[in-house]
């Protein structure tokens, strides 16, 4: 009996696929416009279901990452049209969903920020376990003090600038009792912060060039070598339970991750963005 109800779980969420793509309804996700714009240079004419491999410019953790959801999406059984919206910040990504206009996040999200919604998101498989993330403490070149930074009272000494929308990473550097944490809504601004000397350096992911260098906003920013964070929480897609196609959406995307996480496809990707980067393996470990 138990199987023949899941037989019939599974028959109504293939139909009700079948049945959107007929219409040409595309299931829409959200994603920071950062994002969005970074992946549009990042793609560069290449279908996202058939990539194997994730260099190119713009490669970062988020940009890698809407590859990743479009191909778990296809191996779990969705086969039809995407659309992605962008929103300015997490609270709106995560306003978007809970009101139904998307059916989920186009990147991933800390679990703590998923389950205090009153069980009105489904919440995938984790895309990073506990323990995976790490980030580095990336700065400008001519910031000597900052690159010089060893040990973890000489971080300390120091200026970071971050977000208290961004949660593990403001809970993080709070635990580090950091001389001075400025917080700021936008991207850019932190960037510019760096830029002209008010902040000393803020956390990105690790980058796949030669140098983990990246230029975000015409800035180049480096990684202070020899030192990273790590941020404790796995991270998860949130999906939601108002669209009419999120039960089945979700239901395929766990599957499409499992496969991708059993074909080693997960962990190419993040390789292939610098996310998950060999090169800092032997750097020390904040807090």
């Amino acid at each position: 009996m138990q199987r023949f109800i899941q037989f019939l779980v599974l028959c109504f969420s293939v139909l009700s696929f079948q049945a959107m793509a007929a219409k040409d309804e595309p299931l829409i996700l959200v994603i920071p416009a950062d994002v969005k714009e970074d992946y549009e240079v990042y793609i560069d004419g290449r279908d996202p279901l058939k990539m194997t491999e994730y260099h190119g410019d713009g490669a970062r953790r988020d940009v890698v990452e809407v590859v990743l959801v479009q191909q778990a999406l296809r191996l779990g059984g969705y086969d039809g049209p995407l659309r992605f919206i962008t929103a300015d910040s997490h609270a709106r990504i995560v306003k978007q969903i809970l009101g139904g206009r998307a059916v989920m996040s186009g990147n991933s999200i800390w679990l703590d920020l998923l389950t205090s919604h009153d069980g009105l998101l489904y919440v995938s498989e984790p895309i990073i376990e506990t323990g995976q993330f790490e980030a580095g403490l990336y700065t400008i070149e001519s910031n000597k003090t900052a690159l010089q930074a060893r040990q973890l009272d000489e971080v300390r000494s120091l200026t970071a600038v971050s977000s208290k929308a961004w949660i593990k990473d403001w809970q993080t550097l709070n635990a580090m009792k950091m001389k001075k944490l400025i917080n700021t809504v936008k991207w850019s601004s932190m960037v510019k912060m760096v830029n002209i000397g008010r902040a000393d350096f803020l956390l990105a992911p690790f980058q796949p060039t030669d140098d983990m260098s990246f230029e975000p906003e015409g800035v180049k920013l480096i990684p202070i070598p020899n030192v990273k964070i790590g941020l404790q929480g796995s991270r998860h897609f949130a999906i939601s339970k108002r669209h009419p196609q999120g039960h089945a959406v979700a239901k395929a995307l766990d599957k499409g991750l499992l496969i991708m996480k059993e074909q080693g496809i997960i962990q190419k990707g993040y390789e292939d963005s610098g996310f998950f980067n060999t090169k800092v393996k032997d750097w020390t470990r904040l807090p």
